[in-house]
């Protein structure tokens, strides 16, 4: 990848820089690294190393500053070789924990929103969050609970041990023996399937049954494409528009505009998560293959529960804390892995 290796000299220089500019955003002249090594070395020892740096393409110069950037490259080199993860606080763990746990025991769509909120908030960076693929999900019980008038609370659990609960409207009055009635037949004819076998042919599933005469089954079948899909949202959800805004990349109107129309793209986050398959992946800048999101970095990782995979990922601008990222992006996949086993 390069003309040679680098010494353990070049390695601190080359660390420091880019740890700097992730604070400050700024390029990073010598007399300021120098200060931030407490003098271990001179600026003029500094101004060496870095030009030697940009000569092998890890570091750049702005025209109108004489401090030193990080270039892709060199971030590439940090993340691979030089970069330590970092550690989860005490605190954010608990808090990762204790809302990924809820998993198992409320609706997976609100979980999962409200990890990519928590993510985001811990990361200040824009977290997306790949639900499973719900059509593969196999379905292991059904439950329907009266809650007054003629409102039914629809519970879904799926063999994995996720949950999801709706509210479903039927036309008529509901009587506890008739919901015990058709909760009973529907588990009986539906458990085991998966939940697209049972939008697609629940109707056929049914003929012989009293549909008609039995209004919350018929509610059940009419609705089968809301009930049994697990999400009446996009395959993924997002949180942290405004913690990509606040980054000085983006402070152009036209800028922000740009990536936010980009990010807007359902068939985009498919493309950037289909291919990860294990790990946590870095994609910096151009790597992403995308010329839109040549401004961006992506840190992301699959994660399984039970037979359903799905992925969590960080989106930010190359100047991205990726020490911090990776570790984040890391924990969060290991614990829903570890619930899955379970």
């Amino acid at each position: 990848m390069f003309k040679r290796d680098l010494n353990d000299r070049e390695k601190m220089i080359l660390r420091e820089v880019i740890a700097e500019y992730i604070l400050t955003a700024t390029p990073i002249a010598s007399r300021t690294l120098s200060k931030r090594l407490k003098g271990r070395f001179s600026p003029a020892t500094i101004r060496n190393v870095m030009a030697d740096l940009e000569e092998l393409g890890l570091l750049d110069h702005p025209h109108t500053s004489a401090g030193r950037i990080p270039t892709e490259l060199g971030y590439r080199l940090f993340v691979d070789d030089l970069m330590s993860h970092a550690r989860l606080s005490v605190r954010e763990k608990e808090l990762l924990d204790r809302e990924i746990t809820r998993v198992r025991s409320v609706d997976i769509v609100n979980v999962l929103e409200q990890t990519a909120h928590l993510l985001s908030d811990i990361s200040n960076l824009l977290c997306v969050v790949m639900s499973p693929r719900f059509q593969e999900a196999i379905l292991h019980r059904i439950d329907l609970i009266g809650i007054g008038g003629e409102k039914v609370l629809a519970v879904i659990t799926i063999q994995s041990g996720l949950v999801r609960s709706l509210l479903l409207e039927v036309e008529a009055k509901i009587t506890r023996k008739e919901l015990e009635w058709v909760t009973a037949y529907l588990n009986e004819r539906l458990s085991g399937l998966t939940l697209e076998e049972i939008r697609k042919s629940i109707a056929q599933r049914m003929k012989g049954s009293t549909i008609d005469s039995t209004p919350v089954l018929r509610t059940m079948v009419n609705q089968a494409d809301r009930v049994f899909s697990f999400s009446e949202r996009d395959d993924y959800v997002m949180d942290g528009m405004r913690a990509l805004a606040s980054q000085p990349e983006f402070y152009s109107v036209d800028e922000l505009r740009k990536v936010l129309t980009l990010l807007e793209d359902k068939k985009l986050f498919l493309h950037l998560f289909a291919r990860n398959e294990g790990g946590v992946e870095v994609k910096i800048g151009t790597e992403n293959a995308l010329g839109p999101l040549s401004s961006l970095s992506i840190v992301s990782a699959p994660y399984r529960f039970g037979n359903l995979c799905g992925a969590v990922g960080l989106i930010g601008p190359t100047r991205m804390n990726y020490s911090k990222a990776v570790s984040i992006v890391e924990y969060t996949a290991k614990k829903i892995d570890s619930l899955g086993e379970e």
